[in-house]
């Protein structure tokens, strides 16, 4: 039987910091690592947006980023 082991959840805000020669929106990412891999999506979404909130810039999407190593148990 697998069992996921060692765990890991990183929130990434997708954030646009201004537009390029061309008009086209140019992004940045704000990584905040360390998060409960636990977290419901609807838990994490509610602190994607007030960590968005917080931003100078207008957050252009919100992702989560999972890990975890597979071992046989």
């Amino acid at each position: 039987m697998a069992v996921k082991k060692d765990q890991t959840t990183k929130l990434i805000l997708k954030v646009q910091t201004g537009t390029n020669a061309a008009g086209a929106a140019t992004y940045s990412q704000r990584i905040f690592a360390h998060v409960n891999p636990a977290l419901s999506d609807d838990d994490f979404l509610a602190i994607a947006t007030a960590l968005g909130s917080l931003q100078a810039h207008d957050v252009g999407s919100v992702n989560r980023q999972d890990a975890a190593a597979v071992i046989m148990a």
